[in-house]
């Protein structure tokens, strides 16, 4: 399902509403839609209309319907001006347009601030079509084409990069920040002190697991393979493999004492027969899964080709399956003839005194007493100390260790059930024992419990390889934050200078932020040199708090950083340099006290 808007020439305004009423009358709820037939049995000859889909935009339409919409479009709507100036820049992209999704309705309290500026003459759909094939006419604003877009209503614009919006204490930059968080539903805000820590061991805890929610990829991949062995070994039950043995032998042994009890019944060659074992086949089926496989790749076809022969593996593969269908109408047979033979058996018994000799199929039990040995051996393989996965990031290493669980507090914190695993962890060194008692936990989802055998935790070191004190982990958060924002339209970040040290804003944040910015909008709120002047701002904003009569009210002042004057929405204007200056160095006086400062030093 998804939305696509018709716009019509002024001239048929009458055909076009009726045509609107039919559309209206086949949707009459909003969870109706009408398919691509109805659409164009409505509207006719699509070539008179401007047609555009939600594109990069929810709910967007695709696959089928938009090929079949495709010779009929010439843009697609987006909703945020990161996706716009991605579009623009992909040339396997429709051309984009954003738009504001206000209704026009009486009462309205003020204009759209999003729109979408076309290049055009005669305001035509003919002529429109034509500049919309054309990505250099369009852009988000009249003057400076993508590098800015209108923010506020008032005309306060923002840059598609990197924004700094200075400003001396409580002179509104919090106040701006929340105004543009407002105007946005996909908005990344990493506000002040957020990421800095109160309770060092609180602190701790939430940090690791947050770490830990983020990588749980990784132990998810580590653990699959056991999760293969436990689906297998859920099944076989030791103890009434024990019980069968010791009934078959209770049973032969009394059978010998018996000997001059048995009668013809007892006789018979079908009284003590043994069942056929029946073959499982699912060795066959995954191999025929495999060779399928193969045959059927599409992305590595070239490279399957040069080493394999397709023609053959088909060959295998119909080959296989004959065997496979073949295998299986033996094991109907001889689930046929076991059945049958169990009959003649129950009436054999019946009718003698002679004791039975209890069926056992000991090759079974001796094989299931290897895969439980097996198993134990791979449980306490996996639960040897260890390091699983190793990264860089950003100058930090997140490193995903296993290790068995300490206790049984550990389980029930991974389990995430409310239930006691006291007398389980008792058997933790056993890993059948202890598997059986989970089994028996009715609590537990046997799909899950793979994870309560191996214990996975996550720990941040810095570069010296040693584990994060609370500010490099605070640190570590911050960068983590950032990189994490490129799923949202926009980022912005509240004083980041706050919370951590020059020399790490300089090095690691400033870096990122920057190659941030090269893919959406970010605003940087800052009153620190640091940030503000080495950072490569592509627009500035400052922040003042002005009187107008008796009223305190925000202003923004904006323009680029090389610009001598900043010039508001409303046509004041403002020094940059002594602004900057006041802003990022507490004032001229200070700014050169330090430069001499610095200079002695130096000499």
């Amino acid at each position: 399902m998804g939305y696509v808007l018709v716009i019509a020439e002024p001239a048929m305004i009458d055909d076009f509403d009726e045509m609107c009423g039919r559309v209206a009358a086949a949707i009459p709820e909003p969870k109706n839609r009408i398919g691509f037939a109805k659409f164009e049995e409505i509207f006719g000859d699509l070539n008179a209309f401007l047609i555009i889909p939600h594109y990069d935009k929810k709910p967007a339409i695709r696959g089928d319907v938009l090929q079949r919409l495709d010779p009929y479009i010439v843009a697609g709507e987006v909703d945020s001006e990161k996706k716009f100036v991605r579009a623009i820049r992909d040339d396997e992209k429709l051309t984009p347009v954003l738009f504001s999704d206000t209704r026009i309705r009486t009462g309205l309290g003020r204009l759209p601030t999003r729109q979408t500026y076309v290049d055009c003459g005669d305001l035509t759909i003919a002529s429109l079509k034509e500049c919309l094939r054309d990505k250099s006419k369009v852009a988000l604003s009249a003057e400076d084409g993508n590098q800015l877009f209108q923010l506020f209503d008032n005309g306060q614009k923002l840059s598609t990069g990197l924004n700094i919006l200075l400003g001396e204490r409580s002179s509104g930059k919090t106040y701006t920040l929340n105004r543009i968080a407002r105007e946005y539903k996909n908005v990344k805000y990493i506000k002040q002190f957020s990421l800095v820590q109160t309770d060092e061991e609180a602190y701790t805890r939430s940090s690791d697991e947050h770490v830990q929610k983020r990588r749980g990829s990784y132990a998810d991949n580590y653990l699959s393979g056991l999760k293969g062995v436990l689906d297998d070994i859920m099944d076989v039950d030791l103890y009434a493999n024990e019980r069968a043995v010791g009934d078959y032998v209770e049973s032969l042994l009394k059978s010998a004492r018996e000997a001059d009890r048995r009668d013809s019944y007892s006789s018979a060659a079908l009284f003590d027969e043994v069942d056929f074992p029946i073959p499982s086949g699912e060795t066959l089926t995954a191999l025929i899964k495999s060779v399928r496989q193969v045959i059927e790749n599409i992305e590595f076809r070239e490279i399957i080709e040069k080493h394999v022969d397709l023609g053959a593996m088909r060959l295998l593969a119909c080959e296989l399956i004959e065997l496979l269908w073949s295998k299986e109408f033996e094991a109907k047979k001889m689930q046929f003839v076991n059945q049958m033979v169990g009959d003649i058996k129950a009436g054999l018994q019946v009718r003698t005194s002679a004791t039975h000799v209890e069926a056992v199929d000991l090759y079974t039990v001796a094989l299931d007493q290897r895969r439980v040995d097996r198993f134990a051996e791979i449980v306490q393989n996996m639960q040897a100390e260890g390091v699983v996965f190793r990264k860089d990031v950003q100058g930090f290493f997140i490193e995903v260790r296993k290790g068995p669980f300490a206790g049984a507090g550990e389980i029930k914190k991974v389990s995430g059930v409310i239930t006691a695993f006291s007398d389980a962890f008792k058997k933790y060194s056993e890993p059948y024992g202890y598997l059986r008692e989970l089994l028996g936990n009715d609590s537990l989802s046997r799909a899950d419990l793979y994870k309560l055998f191996v214990s996975i935790t996550y720990r941040i070191l810095n570069r010296d390889g040693f584990e994060v004190s609370g500010g490099e982990r605070s640190e570590f958060r911050l960068l983590q934050e950032i990189k994490d924002s490129q799923i949202f339209d926009i980022l912005l970040i509240d004083e980041p200078e706050s919370s951590f040290d020059n020399l790490f804003l300089n090095g690691n944040v400033n870096r990122l932020i920057k190659e941030i910015s090269g893919a959406m909008p970010v605003v940087v709120v800052t009153h620190n040199s640091t940030v503000g002047a080495s950072i490569g701002a592509d627009y500035l904003l400052i922040a003042r708090k002005e009187r107008d009569g008796s009223d305190l009210q925000h202003k923004l002042y904006p323009g680029h950083p090389t610009d001598q004057r900043l010039v508001a929405p409303d046509g004041s204007e403002i020094d940059n340099l002594e602004n900057m200056l006041n802003s990022l160095e507490a004032g001229r006086d200070a700014y050169d006290k330090r430069k001499d400062t610095y200079e002695a030093i130096e000499d």
